[in-house]
């Protein structure tokens, strides 16, 4: 009777995977087992070595490779950026140990205990001097994606990733592996690759997203024709693909911005598919009847795991000591560097292939792997719930703008400046519209619709967005409870442009958003220009003073933001010496900053000074009184310009 398994049909073929994932971290849980691990003999079981069900070869081989590269492109856009920028002296000391160790004792311990030679116990070593991340779902479950210690261990994977990949070039070329050819175009192909990834897809990004994507759907497809296409080009130039799909989450971090509705569905994705998938894959790999009775195997995995496993505690218990991690800080460390995967097995098969080890010595590979995912997901499962969340930091002021929008005539423009504030920081603008709680369903679905609009207007002008309508007590309480619900960094909101004295300053609602939004606030008086061609900053006497330094230092964020987003010229209209204005600029502002001097009172100056396409912004303090009453001149005085008042909090 012929053989029905392993099954073939795409039907049977995924039932059984999702059965898989549905299942076997449900059981490993109730066991008391890390669920990575319930996946990973859930591939033991259904594997060529297990029941059968299964054949590795084909789709679960891709699916598993897709993992791979899913898992480690997750680990690029979800890196605190800000924080590596700021603890980028963590980072590359982990690296340096995460990799400097296991390379001297992994390759110590292939040369004298298990008896290699020099090329194959150095392509071993780097193979344990990288790492995979499989324990990285579990720290973003916890919320410690932000936390030092783990922020050094993430850029610590790019340090460790790129030095491993030479060092394997380099013993693979001694080996004879590699020609002088390959030591010429090698260099060359890294550059240009690096190149490639980190300061070109940036811009194609930012120019796509400001141009045909508009759809979240088109986006969510950029961004994984992004991911394979650089572990292509990677692979193209002889480096590891999971280098490539590193550099890719990297280059495309600001862009997918933390929460979103395209970072939910890559993650999404990622958890229900991909990386499940890619452990199961890699439990197929796992003869479990072989490793446990063949003596060699299980000498030379025992020793290989003692080495790798010994090497990264080593690492990170130096790391922690340097930079002050705690404990629990320290073990997540170790957590998430220990864990070996395909690419230990990959380097493992290029010494093979050379014939610089055995089949015993691969399977060794592959029962460390087993070996390190347990422990890797056991210690972080005991030390990511003793690790403090760590506290918010400063965002960027873009990072997410709240735009109140109830007006459809005013809507659109609102949102397109919210974008330009956003776009710098690759941010959200949140369209909020908020009803009384005698709201009709229909009068919601009405709204729902005025904010839908707004939030295709800022997609087309390359912001993320998600709008909101909710129902409050007020529209003030709705939207300083929407500014704290979603995180905000700053907040947008419409002004007719004049006001009268029985309404406040700009109107009894903007100045009780003002007086009570824990966030910096600009007040917009759309003009009637479709194109921005200018960026007028208006700075007075006032604005240099003690009192005015806040709004002016608002002012000037808010106008290098939009003319950066806008990609047109920054100009400063001022009374005062320009030297001294020029100082309150950023550096890389300074020089290519026009300065005009107009001795006149505000209102007229900028008057004269603006023309048609001209956005002028102003700061002034949140306080009742004469600077106040500067912005009503300016609004009353210029109605057919743009003008955004720059309120701090």
């Amino acid at each position: 009777m012929t053989s029905t398994l392993p099954v073939e049909a795409p039907a049977a073929v995924f039932g059984l995977l999702f059965l898989a994932i549905l299942v076997a971290p449900v059981l490993a849980e109730r066991a008391r087992i890390p669920g990575i691990i319930g996946l990973i003999a859930a591939g033991i079981a259904l594997g060529p070595d297990g029941a059968g069900l299964l054949a590795r070869e084909g789709t679960i081989a891709a699916l598993g490779g897709v993992g791979l590269l899913y898992l480690m492109f997750v680990a690029g856009l979800d890196l605190d950026l800000d924080g590596f920028a700021r603890d980028r002296r963590d980072s590359i000391v982990f690296g340096i140990a995460t990799f400097v160790f296991p390379m001297v004792i992994v390759t110590a311990a292939c040369l004298w205990l298990i008896d290699l030679g020099p090329a194959a116990s150095v392509i071993l070593a780097t193979a344990f001097s990288s790492h995979t991340l499989l324990t990285l779902p579990l720290a973003q479950r916890f919320g410690l994606l932000r936390n030092r210690a783990v922020t050094a261990t993430l850029g610590g994977t790019l340090v460790v990733t790129v030095a491993a990949l030479l060092v394997l070039a380099v013993a693979a070329a001694a080996s004879g592996g590699s020609s002088l050819l390959f030591w010429v175009l090698f260099p060359l192909g890294l550059v240009a690759f690096t190149a490639a990834t980190v300061v070109g897809l940036p811009r194609l990004t930012r120019w796509f997203f400001a141009g045909l994507g508009h759809d979240r759907s088109v986006r969510l497809a950029f961004v994984m024709v992004a991911l394979f296409a650089a572990s292509l080009l990677a692979s193209a130039v002889r480096i590891e693909p999971i280098v490539g799909a590193f550099l890719a989450g990297l280059a495309l971090n600001r862009f997918v911005p933390p929460g979103t509705r395209v970072d939910e569905r890559i993650h999404f994705l990622g958890d229900t598919l991909f990386v499940p998938v890619f452990l199961i894959s890699t439990g197929m790999l796992i003869d479990p009847v072989r490793l446990a009775t063949d003596p060699q195997i299980l000498t030379i995995g025992g020793i290989l795991a003692v080495a790798a496993l010994g090497s990264k505690a080593l690492a990170a218990a130096v790391t922690a000591r340097i930079l002050g991690f705690s404990w629990p800080e320290m073990l997540l460390s170790f957590s998430l560097s220990s864990g070996q995967a395909a690419g230990a097995l990959a380097a493992a098969i290029v010494a093979d292939d050379l014939g610089l080890i055995g089949q015993p010595t691969v399977n060794g590979v592959v029962l460390v792997i087993l070996v390190s995912a347990l422990v890797s997901s056991a210690t972080a499962t005991r030390s990511a719930p003793r690790v403090s969340v760590p506290a918010g930091r400063d965002e960027p002021l873009g990072r997410t703008v709240v735009v109140p929008v109830a007006n459809p005539a005013s809507a659109g423009s609102l949102i397109r400046f919210a974008a330009l504030l956003a776009g710098p920081d690759s941010g959200s603008v949140i369209p909020v519209n908020v009803l009384g709680f005698d709201a009709t369903r229909a009068q919601v679905d009405e709204h729902r619709r005025l904010t839908e609009d707004a939030e295709s207007v800022a997609l087309r002008h390359g912001a993320e967005a998600r709008s909101i309508v909710r129902v409050d007590s007020t529209t003030t309480a709705g939207i300083l409870h929407t500014i704290v619900e979603q995180g905000a960094t700053a907040m947008l909101v419409g002004w007719k442009g004049y006001t009268d004295r029985r309404t406040g300053f700009f109107g009894s609602v903007i100045d009780g958003l003002i007086s009570g939004s824990p966030v910096p606030v600009a007040v917009c008086h759309p003009g009637i220009d479709e194109e921005v061609r200018r960026i007028v900053l208006s700075v007075t006497h006032h604005d240099l003073s003690t009192a005015g330094d806040p709004g002016l230092r608002l002012a000037v964020a808010f106008a290098t933001r939009m003319a950066q987003q806008a990609d047109v010229p920054l100009v400063v209209v001022t009374e005062d010496d320009p030297d001294e204005v020029r100082a309150h600029l950023p550096e890389d502002r300074r020089e290519r900053t026009d300065i005009v001097v107009d001795e006149r009172r505000q209102s007229i100056a900028l008057r004269h000074q603006t023309s048609a396409g001209d956005v002028v912004l102003m700061g002034v303090p949140p306080t009742a009184g004469r600077l106040d009453n500067r912005a009503i001149r300016v609004g009353r005085a210029i109605r057919d310009r743009t003008v955004i008042v720059a309120v701090p909090r």
